[in-house]
């Protein structure tokens, strides 16, 4: 019996792969030496820890989940993909299997958990995954990944009777300038244009390369009139551009096509030929202009430049059950679509410093007052929290200064405010300390 527990004990803890004795609460009772390599802590200290202590707190419900099952005897194992936080704090991705054992009478014992650093593979997988999407030269999306995800934005719009727009912009006399200049200035063009559009739209945008000089960009729920704003940004802004090269300084112009539309079931590639043949018209009007062609389908509604536009919208769901905090939210939201109206609508520089101004302000207000709330409570990632904000603040303030002095755009401005800050910290992160506000 001694021999067999010897022969037991060595298998555990020179196994290849990380293991683990863990309590029914969550206590490591015992851990072997491949997995304290993976998560860089010595045994004495994981020992002294809980699994959820480490685990990544968007993973926490789906372990949570399945040791539940398992205790009640619904399943016998479990397998899932999560993340761990390192001893030196960067995350690692772990493919974990779970069993339970029971006493003789049935009482639930302990688990045994097995470990597998998955990290490269799924490194590999995102990296094959980018690759997919992406147009090697550009960055932005290629035109396959591009007809997918703007089909998949169409069918959304159609289904909402939601209004859109599909423009089609081509280089003016792309070939004299590779002609002129060479491939290699005709690459940095292409790519300082990808650069200006993914600047000058919005986050939620679609834009990608559809081959050659030719990019296609779907423009979400939005009317004919701020369409065509949009474009003639998009327009002035690369006739502004100056292209450093090693050659000497580039500049070029555009010809854009327009199509706007709301459902009508037509798919993309009846759209894509008629915004074809408004660049058509585009090129044969002396180009460096925006031409839109609608097609059989009632012009939008669009008397009131700032009330046709997207916007963040507050929902139940956003709430966190703290007076403070969803006051606070509420009053950032409607900043940050005040910043989105006057810049879409093509408000002047000094009206968007000031929205700017005032939602940092807010912002800066609602973090410190959001710190003293959580620290009250037992939020494990308080500190992490904190270095957030203060990351966010800092680089709110740098890029209002950058735009004050015309180095940066409107593009990146609302991008940050408003998507960054608003839209994706205070809906993505902060909902990670709001199951501990009931607890206080």
């Amino acid at each position: 019996m001694a021999h067999d527990h010897d022969i037991f004990l060595n298998a555990f803890t020179y196994a290849s792969i990380g293991m683990a004795i863990v309590s029914p609460g969550g206590a490591y009772l015992k851990v072997n030496k491949a997995i304290c390599e993976i998560l860089g802590y010595k045994e004495t200290e994981l020992m002294s820890m809980k699994f959820q202590d480490i685990t990544h707190p968007d993973d926490f419900n789906e372990s949570l989940e399945a040791i539940k099952q398992m205790l009640a005897g619904n399943i016998q194992t479990a397998q899932m993909e999560k993340r761990y936080f390192h001893k030196k704090g960067h995350l690692i991705n772990g493919l974990l299997n779970i069993s339970l054992v029971h006493n003789p009478d049935g009482i639930p014992r302990f688990f045994i958990s097995q470990l597998q650093d998955i990290t490269r593979r799924k490194q590999l997988e995102e990296e094959l995954t980018r690759f997919a999407k992406e147009d090697f030269l550009t960055k932005i999306a290629n035109r396959r990944y591009f007809i997918d995800h703007a089909t998949r934005e169409m069918t959304r719009g159609d289904r909402f009777h939601e209004p859109q727009a599909l423009l089609m912009l081509d280089i003016d006399h792309f070939k004299d300038v590779n002609d002129t200049y060479g491939h290699d200035v005709g690459d940095t063009v292409l790519i300082a244009l990808a650069d200006c559009c993914k600047k000058e739209l919005r986050s939620f945008d679609v834009l990608g390369r559809l081959g050659g000089e030719e990019f296609g960009v779907l423009l979400i729920n939005i009317d004919s009139k701020l369409a065509h704003s949009i474009a003639e940004r998009l327009r002035k802004g690369i006739e502004k551009l100056i292209v450093q090269t090693a050659k000497g300084p580039v500049t070029f112009t555009v010809s854009i096509g327009l199509t706007t539309f709301q459902g009508g079931g037509n798919d993309l590639e009846s759209r894509l030929k008629l915004v074809d043949r408004a660049l058509y018209r585009a090129k044969n009007s002396g180009r460096n202009c925006v031409v839109t062609l609608v097609h059989g389908e009632k012009n939008f509604a669009g008397d009131s430049s700032r009330t046709s536009f997207i916007s963040l919208v507050w929902k139940k769901e956003y709430e966190s059950g703290n007076s403070t905090i969803d006051n606070q939210h509420r009053k950032l939201f409607i900043l940050a679509n005040d910043l989105l109206s006057v810049i879409i609508t093509g408000g002047p520089d000094e009206e968007v410093s000031a929205i700017s101004r005032e939602l940092i302000t807010h912002t800066v207000k609602h973090f410190h007052d959001e710190d003293i709330i959580f620290r009250k409570t037992k939020f494990p990632l308080a500190d992490e929290h904190s270095r957030i904000h203060n990351s966010l603040v800092e680089d709110m303030r740098k890029l209002v200064v950058n735009f004050q002095n015309a180095n940066a755009s409107t593009g990146e401005l609302f991008d940050f405010l408003a998507g960054k800050v608003v839209a994706e910290h205070m809906l993505t992160e902060d909902k990670k300390f709001f199951p501990y506000l009931s607890d206080h």
